[in-house]
């Protein structure tokens, strides 16, 4: 093996980092840019909000669409990035922003004297910004268990285990953790506990080995739980309000629910019955089953799953939080029934205006004049231009949406005129080809993305489906394909559902040759479950 020196030429692309940080903003839905942009905000001092927003400089939010309008296929370019800038959040020496002139730095930033007797806050004009928006304090589900358990009569140690238990309980209300370990997690808190009692200085010497904000805050030793005592306490916390949170299952989440009623009609008490003697069978639904086993009739056991159905299958709600999942569009598509013209609007309404800040900016163009180090001129170089950048970043985002949006709604016209029944097939390519973008440009977009028309609101994915061949030969797309699936299974008799095979016969009835291992994948996909399970009384 012999080392030596070669030399090589070769073309390779690489990204600058503010063409990084564009790309990572094109993903970026609008909640998210609103934080990224008042994050940038705050790091930044040369970034102001302007008050009025100049006309000329705008972006216009509305393009119009109509069939002999050509999309534009020119991609508006990335602007070149500053030479030698570096990110805004960059760490670096230029940070440690140190003039040398403290007087002279407020003199010019402010543009007054501070030894006239005015503070900085004079100088700005007087504004009420309020409190601002008021969140609900709403506790948390996990917060109101445990009160309640502050209101029960409990032995210390059956008030750990119980604490212990509801910091495990998922967000659906369910303990999905084994018993047994948690119950030696419990044990050896307990443990600990009590060896701090007879050593703290053993305890202090062992501190590394357990986490001692966990051990039971009690003046009195524990003794360890049992099996038993845990199943007890358990079922004491399945009692609580909302009843069934703790469950391991949906079987004992049902039943304690029912168990806490003070009293069972005879529904009631059947529908207890089926769940603790024929659970299987009303799982699989196996009516017959059941009424074979306990011996009741068809009438009587259908009030009975009416009371099943009524029950809660998720008492934890799915969250334990008070936050809100708010779903804001990305995109408003209005239609002018005048013109049959459609306007695309990318909804910033919430982004703020920018603009670069008047005092650093004339604070950075006296610089040069002043008696300011190295550091202080290339940090106020480098804020001004990463604030020149994510003003300019941000119209370059706008355009981009405004153009692959254009083309999905230029492209999917019927949809946007009569709803789901005018969906063709797409791909990304297909937007990709008719604006002159890249496939991955495009694809950025659309992630995570969502738009408001007046058949609802739709993720940008939506729009994009493969596509199969009828009998005249026509491309339909598969959106159209899975909805007629979905009419056929909602208009089936229920008490003999459709099988796979008997809904890709009734498919080729309408005209559309599926498999039926294709309907069995589009049914799954649509969360529709087998013939059997759909069936009811």
């Amino acid at each position: 093996m012999k080392l030596g020196l070669s030399l090589q030429t070769s073309l390779q692309q690489t990204l600058t980092p503010q063409q990084v940080q564009y790309l990572k903003m094109l993903m970026l839905n609008s909640q998210q840019l609103e934080q990224h942009v008042r994050n940038e905000m705050e790091t930044n001092p040369m970034l102001e909000e302007a008050p009025d927003v100049d006309p000329d400089m705008e972006i216009t939010d509305h393009d119009p669409i109509t069939e002999s309008a050509p999309v534009e296929r020119d991609e508006v370019l990335m602007p070149p990035p500053p030479t030698d800038v570096r990110g805004a959040t960059e760490q670096g020496p230029a940070d440690d922003f140190d003039p040398k002139d403290a007087f002279e730095f407020y003199q010019l930033i402010w543009g007054e004297d501070p030894s006239a007797g005015k503070s900085a806050d004079s100088a700005m004009p007087d504004e009420d910004d309020g409190e601002g928006y008021q969140y609900r304090d709403t506790p948390s589900f996990t917060e109101e268990f445990l009160d309640q358990i502050r209101f029960i009569d409990m032995p210390p140690d059956e008030r750990f285990l119980a604490e212990y238990i509801i910091g495990n309980i998922d967000d659906d209300g369910y303990l999905r953790r084994d018993m047994s370990e948690l119950l030696d997690e419990v044990n050896a808190q307990i443990a600990e506990h009590n060896l701090a009692l007879l050593a703290p200085a053993l305890l202090g010497s062992r501190s590394g080995a357990m986490d001692s904000s966990l051990i039971p805050d009690v003046d009195e030793a524990l003794e360890p739980i049992s099996t038993a005592k845990a199943e007890h306490v358990l079922r004491r916390l399945r009692h609580l309000d909302p009843p069934g949170v703790g469950s391991r299952d949906l079987r004992e989440c049902l039943l304690a629910q029912l168990d806490t009623r003070p009293k069972l009609n005879a529904a009631q008490k059947l529908a207890r019955e089926i769940l603790s003697k024929a659970y299987d069978a009303f799982a699989n639904k196996k009516y017959e089953v059941i009424e074979k086993r306990l011996h009741v009739s068809e009438d009587y056991l259908r009030e009975a799953l009416d009371v099943i159905r009524g029950l809660n299958p998720r008492p934890g709600g799915g969250t334990f939080g008070p936050e809100l999942n708010t779903l804001v569009p990305d995109f408003i598509v209005e239609r002018d029934t005048e013109s049959d013209d459609f306007f695309v609007t990318v909804n910033d309404s919430r982004l703020p205006a920018l603009r670069v800040s008047t005092a650093y900016e004339r604070l950075r163009k006296d610089a040069r004049y002043q008696k300011f180090n190295k550091e202080t001129k290339e940090w106020l170089r480098h804020k001004y231009e990463d604030a020149k950048f994510l003003i300019q970043a941000i119209r370059q985002r706008k355009t981009t949406m405004l153009k692959v949006m254009t083309a999905i709604v230029g492209l999917q016209r019927d949809f946007f005129v009569i709803g789901t029944e005018g969906m063709r097939p797409l791909i990304y390519r297909d937007v990709a080809d008719l604006i002159g973008m890249d496939l991955s440009t495009v694809c950025r977009i659309v992630n995570g993305k969502y738009v408001l028309t007046e058949f609802g609101t739709f993720e940008l994915k939506f729009f994009f489906s493969e596509a199969l061949l009828n009998d005249d030969g026509e491309e339909v797309s598969t959106r159209i394909i899975k909805q007629r699936l979905k009419e056929l299974i909602d208009a089936e008799s229920k008490d003999a559902p459709l099988s796979d095979d008997k809904l890709t016969s009734e498919m080729l009835k309408l005209g559309f040759h599926v498999a039926r291992r294709t309907i069995a994948k589009y049914r799954e996909q649509l969360h529709i479950p087998v013939a059997r399970l759909r069936r009811e009384l």
